[in-house]
């Protein structure tokens, strides 16, 4: 079956201002001169690494929801009777943020779905796949790469336009190249934090095999801007890794926070709702 990727046009207006004939090495080297051209590289990705979704093409609407959640970098996949069969979140070209790789153009938009999807049996946090499309020429740090990291353990499925390899990266920098439990991934948040090699998300109790979520940088829970993105990705991803090594999940600590962030919210419910079936 022939599927289409849709976007809103405010991405293709963010696309139409790239510097595609800048020096920088990797637009160099991925040939790509355009929009167009990155809008075909993204369509070659997917189709290679993903031989059965069968993209045939990429549109732009005014504007593409989903249970009114909307983003500039979000996406849906459609087939040829016009059903949503799976998400799409751009990062884009020239984004800087290290914190905010994938978990802000994913988590704006995925908070408002995921208190959708919290009686499914599976746990899951999206009914439908999630694609990742990395369209960023800055150079990964491994910040960046763990987020990346994060998504895959939470089943997105990530392209690269670059083809950069994450575990050579993160090895590189004397990190894990890939996450197999929730104690390597404990490991690997507590030395991103240069400054006191703590896990700031969450801790792990091995005695009685609990994970006990954090709320070091988050205030109060509502005078926060982007930190609560950036934590849910690695607190979801955390959740994944503990439910799978058999670990209960304490939220002691994270419900003391006061209400009314939508994105922290819905983590809190989403956790509450799993211990309540436990």
């Amino acid at each position: 079956m022939k599927r289409k990727v849709v976007f809103s046009n405010s991405l293709k207006e963010k696309l139409d201002t790239v510097n595609y004939t800048t020096e920088n090495e990797v637009w160099k080297k991925s040939g790509i001169k355009n929009t167009d051209d990155l809008l075909e590289n993204i369509k070659t990705n997917l189709n290679e690494k993903y031989i059965k979704i069968n993209i045939c093409e990429i549109n732009f609407d005014d504007e593409v929801e989903v249970l009114k959640e909307s983003s500039t970098y979000f996406g849906v996949i459609k087939n040829e009777d016009e059903v949503i069969e799976g998400y799409v979140f751009v990062i884009p070209p020239n984004y800087s943020t290290r914190s905010g790789v994938l978990a802000q153009q994913v988590f704006p938009v995925m908070s408002g779905l995921i208190p959708n999807y919290k009686e499914s049996n599976d746990k899951k946090i999206s009914n439908r796949p999630i694609f990742i499309i990395n369209a960023n020429e800055v150079n990964l740090t491994p910040a960046m790469a763990v987020n990346i990291l994060s998504g895959e353990i939470l089943g997105f499925r990530y392209v690269d336009i670059f083809h950069r390899n994450l575990e050579e990266i993160l090895m590189g920098k004397g990190f894990k190249g890939k996450i197999n439990n929730i104690r390597e991934y404990d490991e690997c948040l507590s030395k991103l934090n240069k400054d006191n090699k703590r896990n700031e998300i969450f801790e792990i109790d091995e005695k009685n095999k609990t994970i006990r979520f954090l709320i070091v940088r988050l205030k109060d829970g509502i005078k926060v801007n982007n930190e609560p993105y950036w934590f849910v990705l690695k607190a979801y991803a955390s959740l994944y890794l503990a439910l799978k090594d058999g670990y209960k999940c304490d939220m002691s600590v994270f419900d003391t926070l006061q209400r009314g962030n939508k994105t922290l919210d819905a983590f809190r419910d989403y956790i509450n709702n799993f211990n309540k079936e436990v």
